[in-house]
C-alpha cells in the first residue's frame, strides 16, 4: 500500500501525462539538443543552441548567422521537429527519467523498510537493462 503511495507521488510530481507529451515544451527541447543535437546539421544545432539555450531572439540569431529572421525561424521549426522526432523514435529522455523514477521509488522504499519491494522494483531494472539474467548465470 505504502509503495503504490510514493509510485503516485512520483507520477504526479513528474507529470508526464499523454497530454503533456503531446505538447512539446522549451524545456524537452533543451532536453533533447543534450541527447541528439549531435544528429543534427551544424546549421541547425547552432540555431538551435542559440534560440533554446542561449534565449536569443530571431533578429538576434539572424545577426549571428547571416541567414534572414524567417530562415531563422524555419531552421527553428524543422530543428525542434526532428529532435521531437528523434525522441519519439529512440526514447533515451524518456528512458532516463523512467530510470530516474524508479530509482528515487526505490530509494523510498527502502528508506520505509520494505525490503522485499524494493528488490522487486530493482530486479525490474536489472531486467530491463538486461542485467538480471547475467547475473543469476
Amino acid at each position: 500500500m505504502l509503495d503504490s503511495y510514493f509510485f503516485a507521488i512520483y507520477n504526479r510530481s513528474m507529470d508526464f501525462s499523454r497530454e503533456r507529451i503531446d505538447e512539446v515544451k522549451h524545456t524537452d527541447i533543451c532536453l533533447w539538443l543534450d541527447y541528439y543535437g549531435d544528429l543534427l546539421s551544424e546549421r541547425q544545432l547552432q540555431v538551435l543552441t542559440y534560440f533554446y539555450a542561449d534565449d536569443l531572439s530571431l533578429a538576434e540569431i539572424a545577426d549571428l548567422t547571416g541567414l534572414t529572421r524567417q530562415g531563422v525561424h524555419e531552421q527553428v521549426r524543422r530543428g525542434a521537429s526532428k529532435l521531437e522526432e528523434f525522441e519519439r523514435k529512440l526514447g533515451q529522455a524518456e528512458r532516463e527519467r523512467e530510470l530516474s523514477q524508479a530509482l528515487l521509488y526505490a530509494r523510498d522504499l527502502l528508506a520505509c523498510g520494505q525490503t522485499e519491494e524494493t528488490l522487486r522494483v530493482l530486479d525490474a531494472l536489472l531486467h530491463t537493462f538486461g542485467l538480471y539474467e547475467s547475473e543469476r548465470s
